[in-house]
């Protein structure tokens, strides 16, 4: 007799495609030459998903990404996840950032959407996001 699949509990299973969608886009940013300084950052005002840096370890540019994982279109895009609000925190979070670790880099804000198939995932990648 086979014992039953273990499934983590529904309130859990958002997390887990967060976290699923995460390690995608770090793996996409990774194969597009970006360098990964920190992931899960947390500020004052929150969290930050992912900041890395483009251009090696020096990182002429500092990029802030927020990313948003869907499991399907049904509830809408995601990128309408990412309302003025939570714009203006991410914002707040990375002059934050910015101010203690690198107070001269350039930065930009980005987005990764991603929407999961069954191939693995759809990935959107909008550089250089603003309000």
């Amino acid at each position: 007799m086979s014992s039953p699949t273990h499934q983590p509990p529904r309130s859990h299973q958002p997390h887990l495609l967060g976290r699923k969608g995460e390690d995608e886009a770090v793996r996409y940013l990774l194969a597009c030459g970006y360098v990964i300084i920190e992931r899960n950052w947390r500020g004052s005002r929150g969290e930050v998903d992912i900041i890395a840096g483009a251009h090696g370890e020096g990182c002429e540019e500092i990029i802030f990404i927020e990313v948003k994982t869907r499991s399907s279109l049904r509830f809408g895009d995601p990128f309408d996840a990412i309302t003025a609000t939570k714009y203006r925190r991410i914002y707040k979070l990375a002059r934050e950032w910015i101010a203690t670790h690198r107070p001269r880099s350039p930065w930009r804000i980005d987005v990764i959407l991603l929407v999961e198939n069954r191939r693995g995932f759809e990935l959107v990648h909008h550089k250089g996001l603003i309000a």
